[in-house]
Parts: C-alpha cells; structure tokens; sequence
C-alpha cells in the first residue's frame, strides 16, 4: 500500500528547475494506495513548487472512432491524474482531436497553442516544448516509452519511414462551442498488411542517461521515475537522428 508520504519522498529527491513541467504518469503500476487523486495532485503541486507551471497529456485516442471532439467535454485516456487535472484544475486546453495538452499555473498564458494540422509539427504545442529550455519531462510510474511524447517530434521532422501521416477526419467543437470541420493529421506508426512500423526506446534511454540529460530513479526498486530538459533531450535526439535516422524506430515485415 502506498502512501501520499511515498509520493512526496519520491518526488522530494527529484531537482526540477524549469518553471514548466510536463507530467506523465502510470498510476496502475502502484498497484495499491490509499488516497484520491485529488490528493495526489495536491502532493503534486505542493512538493514540486505552486510557482511551477503544469501540462499534462490529455490524449482522445478514441477520435478515431467517434469522429468529434469537444473542447469541454472530450474526456483525456492518458489516465486518472490526467482527467482530473482536465476537469478540476487546467486554466486550458489546446485544440487537438488526439493530442491536446491540458495547463496550469502561473505561466499557462504562454503556452503556445496548437497551430498547425499535424500533432507534432513546426507550429504545434509540441515543438514549442521540444524548443523551450525551461520545460521539464516528469514521467511517474512510467518510462521513456510512454513517458516521452516528446520523442515524437524528432520523428515528424525527419519523417522516419515507419511513421505515415493520416488525416483524422471528423468535428471539433471549441471552448465557446462553435464547430468546425477537422483537418488535422497525426504521425503514426505505419500499419499495413505486410509492414509495421515499431518504436524501441532502451538505447534512448540509456543514452540520454550516459550524457546527463535523463535523471531516472527507481521507488522501491520498482516504480520508475524520470526527469529531463525537454530541450536538451530533443536536441541530442535530433542530433542523432542527423546520422541515424532509425535511432527510435524502424520499419518490419510481418
């Protein structure tokens, strides 16, 4: 069983100086604790500073299906934390049927908005944070895999060629409810018959470890906890794929 003194133990020791924090998080791996998720979050922000602005993912996978999404009402499948940060605690949201990003804090203003089609490219919210050095990647419970979106910029910008572009069709609704006609893209992982494409993220996780930029502890010998410079990360990211276009991924027959 896990207590909210855990969680504050566990975040104490990790140093976040950037005034920006992008959190992921995989609360299932705690497999016990006694508390709400209110509470976590108020752990959460007491520990890692109220001066300190918050994003987190609050990805809507299911537009795929459903074809609409609405600004107020489109739950975040990134999580508990996550949807509750959606509904209780963000002063925004940025306008993305699958990767919308949810903020608070004293800074949320200058969050830059989502301005282009595609999830991950020149204009999104995503290269704003993949470009600024005062953001920090904080994954809880959860490692470089699913704990980094960030990685998928590099990808779009050097178009790897196990990812494809696809359109995602459908409605958004917006904050003031007016709607309009989606054209936004996303960068997936290519899925066809006789070819799939797969991410591996071990190597880049050690790597970012061996140069300094990944600070990563384990909770009881168990529960992951990573920290690192958003900027810094993709930089040496982009770096590498300069030379090595692979480095997170390739393409496979099947």
């Amino acid at each position: 069983m896990f207590s909210l003194k855990d969680i504050k133990s566990i975040l104490s020791n990790i140093n976040i100086k950037e005034d920006y924090i992008l959190i992921h998080s995989n609360l299932l791996i705690f497999d016990q604790f006694n508390f709400s998720i209110e509470d976590l979050w108020d752990v959460l922000h007491k520990t890692l500073g109220n001066n300190k602005t918050y994003l987190m993912p609050t990805f809507t996978f299911s537009f795929t299906k459903k074809k609409i999404w609405d600004y107020n009402n489109s739950k975040s499948e990134t999580g508990a934390l996550t949807e509750f940060f959606r509904k209780k605690v963000a002063k925004k949201r940025t306008v993305h049927p699958l990767h919308s990003l949810c903020v608070y804090g004293p800074n949320y203003k200058y969050v830059t908005d989502h301005k282009c089609s595609s999830s991950f490219g020149k204009g999104s919210t995503w290269e704003w944070i993949c470009k600024n050095k005062n953001v920090s990647n904080l994954s809880i419970g959860i490692g470089l895999n699913g704990g980094a979106t960030i990685c998928h910029y590099p990808e779009e910008l050097y178009k790897v060629d196990y990812r494809e572009f696809i359109k995602l069709n459908g409605k958004i609704i917006l904050k003031n409810g007016l709607k309009k006609k989606s054209n936004f893209t996303y960068f997936r992982r290519v899925q066809k018959k006789k070819l799939i494409g797969f991410n591996y993220w071990n190597k880049c996780e050690k790597d970012l470890i061996k140069e300094n930029i990944l600070e990563k502890r384990l909770f009881k010998n168990k529960i992951p906890i990573l920290a690192m410079n958003t900027k810094r990360a993709s930089d040496f990211i982009i770096k590498k794929m300069s030379t090595e276009k692979n480095y997170l991924g390739k393409l496979k027959a099947i």
